[in-house]
């Protein structure tokens, strides 16, 4: 009965994970291997068997045991670049994804806006102008026909573009004389005052004038992230938010007690203060029931492509003049790369135009020189078999002749497939006939030796992998559009997509040895769906259920798509 199922649920973070036996279903134990049918006992948290079903009973007498008969078992999958504090709080905020046009997104806001205290912030996230009529920017004017009464904020759907109303122009005194930072930029009208979006850098003009959010606040969302995530079949999120150290104390705490229904692999920021706080703490690499991991420090090179933030080598070609923004000057992130490499810590650079992702490179590439010139430091690391593994996020954009640095180098392309198929209405007008050879382009990359992982930039795009999935086997919106997918010569196998989200996000994140696998001694994590995307036709992969989720041996969440039963 389903009462099984979340009976276990309740004991998850309970001590150690009591014995199961999962049986009848289809199992997947690699992306390398056939599918068989197989039994799975668990202990304490990992797999101790794998194989018939007779003899995984004689070794389970003390298990609990459900059947799953008729559902695919895979190894759990993760997510390698999600947001979660970003997704929790999207949660709490209007949702401007998929708005008409800005006085539809305005009128989604001001609803929000109804049900706040006087005076406070209405904020909202995910709009985008490229699916708007003319494809213009939003102004400050929209907002306050709206929201004339309250300062408002809205986040572009990628987060690297904000915008405001006239009241949050003047908490924040941006005015027309105001200075574009460096690495961000103030739109203006012809007038010459600020319409009011602020890309990149030019978004933390706001940071004083927005109300900070308290530890509590920042728990509750992390949960709530988490939960969704769960529920559709992820066991771990590697987390791309640059926590500062006090939000970095909140999840050791969420961790401490238990009530972390994921794995975490966090990312910290790269600010000086917080560096010399990672460094001096060290790396910790969680393992068991201690479901955070915390080794990672992410930058940024450029900005977003849709908010023209991304750095190119030549001008926009919609725009001739503009080749975007470095968000980090390179002589910065030389000297990050170089802090990482010598202290140990994985670093991920965001890059998206081809002059971010040459930059990015170039960074690891003078560290990795750096790093061999110096004294070798005997520093071991759990599951460091001596690779830095430093990684670039989303190398959306890469100059031909770059594309083969990444395997040459050992740098991983974190890559998100449904940026692709976001993306195709308008990418090829950004950047030109020629540059888009070089773009998206996952099969050149891992056909240039580079180690791929796959993730989603959630809340940019859904937290659902197997629309990761299915963009990266069809290049195809939901619709099936286009006819054979866009640039299909850059399409993965099943696979190879399988992989991104399971053994790839295991070696991204140094755990192949423990994840991405199911075998004896690797970690009981689980994602069960109710049919194969491995054999689905591709336009129902995007709606297959998830069954249930097993994080640490405990089945964490049973989503009632299909009812385990007991095992007789």
């Amino acid at each position: 009965m389903l009462a099984l199922a979340i009976g276990l649920l309740t004991l998850a973070g309970a001590g150690p994970a009591p014995p199961l036996l999962l049986e009848g279903a289809t199992v997947y134990r690699s992306a390398q291997e056939e599918p068989v049918k197989a039994s799975i006992l668990m202990r304490d948290g990992k797999i101790a068997f794998v194989g018939d079903a007779g003899a995984a009973r004689r070794l389970a007498s003390d298990a609990k045991s459900v059947n799953f008969s008729g559902a695919f078992v895979f190894p759990g999958w993760a997510d390698s670049h999600g947001h979660l504090l970003g997704l929790g709080k999207s949660l709490e905020i209007a949702n401007l994804r998929g708005a008409a046009d800005a006085v539809d997104a305005a009128t989604r806001i001001r609803a929000l806006a109804r049900t706040l205290p006087a005076g406070a912030w209405a904020e909202g996230r995910g709009w985008d102008q490229n699916l708007w009529p003319g494809r213009d920017f939003p102004d400050a004017r929209d907002l306050d026909a709206a929201i004339p009464d309250r300062p408002v904020a809205a986040r572009r759907v990628d987060g690297h573009a904000l915008w405001v109303n006239s009241r949050a122009l003047a908490a924040a005194g941006i005015r027309k004389e105001t200075p574009d930072p460096s690495g961000g930029r103030i739109l203006h009208r012809a007038d010459g005052t600020p319409s009011g979006v602020l890309v990149d850098n030019a978004m933390d003009l706001l940071d004083s004038a927005i109300p900070a959010s308290k530890p509590e606040d920042f728990a509750r969302r992390i949960l709530a992230a988490a939960r969704a995530c769960v529920a559709l079949g992820l066991t771990q999120v590697q987390d791309a938010s640059a926590y500062a150290p006090e939000e970095v104390a909140v999840l050791e705490g969420l961790a401490a007690r238990h009530e972390l229904p994921l794995r975490i692999y966090a990312t910290v920021s790269a600010e000086p203060g917080a560096l010399e706080t990672a460094f001096r703490k060290g790396v910790r690499v969680g393992r068991g029931d201690d479901f955070l991991t915390v080794r990672a420090i992410k930058t940024y090179a450029d900005g977003a492509l849709g908010s023209r933030g991304a750095a190119l080598l030549s001008d926009y070609s919609d725009e001739p003049g503009k080749r975007g923004l470095l968000v980090t000057p390179p002589e910065r992130l030389d000297e990050i790369a170089r802090q990482a490499r010598a202290n140990r810590w994985q670093l991920w650079i965001h890059a998206i135009g081809d002059r971010g992702n040459r930059v990015a490179l170039d960074a690891l590439h003078k560290a990795a020189g750096q790093a061999a010139a110096a004294p070798a430091v005997p520093r071991p690391l759990p599951s460091d078999p001596g690779a830095h593994r430093q990684r670039i996020e989303h190398a959306q954009v890469v100059a031909l002749d770059d594309i083969p640095r990444f395997g040459r180098e050992g740098v991983i392309a974190s890559i998100q497939p449904t940026h692709a198929t976001s993306d195709m209405p308008w990418a090829e007008a950004r950047v030109g006939p020629e540059r888009i050879r070089g773009a998206y382009a996952w099969r050149s990359l891992k056909n240039g030796g580079a180690h791929l992982a796959g993730g989603s930039d959630f809340p940019v795009e859904s937290e659902n992998p197997l629309l990761g999935f299915y963009a990266a086997i069809t290049r195809q919106d939901l619709a099936g559009r286009p006819a054979g997918g866009w640039r299909p010569e850059e399409r993965l196998t099943r696979r190879e997509a399988l992989a991104l989200f399971t053994s790839d996000a295991a070696y991204a994140a140094f755990e192949e040895g423990v994840r991405g696998r199911i075998a004896p001694g690797f970690a009981a994590d689980l994602t069960v769906f109710a049919a194969d995307p491995m054999t689905a036709p591709e336009k129902e992969i995007p709606r297959i259920a998830t069954v249930a989720t097993v994080v640490g041996g405990r089945i964490v969440v049973v989503t009632g798509a299909r009812r385990p039963e007991p095992s007789p």
